[in-house]
This record gives structure tokens, sequence and C-alpha cells, in this order.
């Protein structure tokens, strides 16, 4: 038998004891829950009565309710007909606090498009993706050596509250700009392309003097471009 013919023969197989040893979910029972109804959490698990259930289903249930960041912990358990839905809900964030920046144009620029927010649940990972989007704001003002310290505190009924303490340190400046390699043109003359400079005292109004990630690729960029324009392709 060729081996397309039977790969083809297993997976008809395989679909039809699947189906053969579905269950028809006949109850739900939902264990845990306080703030949460359990009619939300039903359309959250995007399961029904009398729909048919399987392994598959069951981890389907697990990744929904697991993707609303609602809830702590989860697990599902299908005994007689019947489905068990055991969760921990997450905190709920009674509010933020961001201590140590003192300018409005950095704090916006660091406070911009953080997921986690007053009144909505608290999640670790989420927590994390935050702080590492604030790093990379403090490092867009030339603060490479910024740390944030996070405190959580426990409050009553299951909230909680967050403080970033920040410490901003010295901003990074440019010591020295250098071109190596089969550079064709002087130094100087690359100097001028770009847009980042070096430190000097007088450059007190620059900000092109401190290290920036964004202003070191658009400085490749151009470097690249004027190449281009001159037949280095």
């Amino acid at each position: 038998m060729p081996k397309k013919l039977i790969f083809f023969t297993l997976v008809i197989w395989s679909i039809f004891f699947s189906s053969a040893y579905s269950d028809q979910l006949k109850e739900i029972n939902i264990i845990g829950n306080e703030r949460i109804s359990n009619e939300t959490i039903k359309m959250f698990s995007d399961i029904k009565i009398n729909q048919s259930i399987n392994d598959i289903d069951l981890n389907n249930v697990l990744k929904n309710l697991y993707e609303t960041n609602f809830f702590e912990d989860v697990s599902v358990e299908l005994k007689n007909n019947k489905l068990i839905i055991k969760i921990v809900e997450a905190p709920i964030i009674e509010d933020i606090t961001y201590d140590g920046i003192k300018a409005n144009k950095i704090r916006d620029a660091v406070l911009a498009n953080l997921s986690l927010k007053p009144r909505s649940s608290y999640n670790e990972f989420l927590l994390s993706e935050d702080k590492k989007k604030m790093i990379t704001a403090l490092k867009d003002f030339g603060y490479f050596y910024a740390k944030i310290e996070t405190y959580i505190t426990d409050l009553d009924n299951n909230k909680i509250n967050i403080k970033h303490l920040f410490e901003l340190g010295e901003k990074a400046k440019i010591k020295k700009i250098t071109f190596v390699g089969n550079k064709i043109y002087k130094n100087r003359k690359l100097r001028s392309l770009i847009v980042s400079e070096e430190y000097k005292f007088w450059k007190f109004i620059s900000g092109k003097k401190f290290l920036n990630e964004n202003l070191i690729n658009f400085d490749q960029r151009l470097l690249k471009n004027f190449y281009l324009n001159k037949g280095y392709y």
C-alpha cells in the first residue's frame, strides 16, 4: 500500500475514533469564582451544553480561559458528561504608581502603551512585558543604566497595589564615533552625514550627544543610502 494512502487512512481512522470517543456535555460546574459570574466564564470557555466534547475541546477551554487574563490558575475535568472547571481568579489592580520620573515628557513616553492599568486583572507576564517597554522608552532618552524596582502590596478582597520605583542614573553620552572597514570616505565626511554627535561640554542643548538606539539605526540607514547613491551596491 502506498505511503500516502496509509497516511490518509490513519488520519481518517483517528478522526473516526476521536468522534466516537467524544462525550456529549450535559452539565458545566464552575468552582472557585467569586468576582466573575458563571455565565461569563461559560461564555469565555466557548463550550455549550449538549455539545460533543473531547480532549481537544478541553484544551481549547483551558486556552480560552487563560487568554482572558482574568485567571491565575485554571483546571478542567470531564467526568460523567459533566465539565468541571476549577479556577483561581487573578487579583484586581487597585492602583499603579510610578515614582522617580519628574519630567512629564519622559513620564508620558514611559507610560504609553502599557498593558496593566488600574481596575484590570493582574498578570505576571504582562507586568514583565510592561517593564521591558518602560526600560526601552528610557533608553530612547539616553538612560541606558536605568533600573526599575517593582513592589506589589496585597489588599483585601483579592486586590493589589503596584508601585514602580525608577532609578534613572546618568544619561549615557557618546564619547567617540568611529568608522572602521573599507569606508572609502574620511571620518569627517561620514560624521557629517549622521545625526548622532560626540559629546562636547558646549553642546548642552543638543540631545543628539546621548546614546539612542533609534538614532543609531537611523544613522546606519543614512550611511547605507549614501554609499548606495555613490554606486556601492
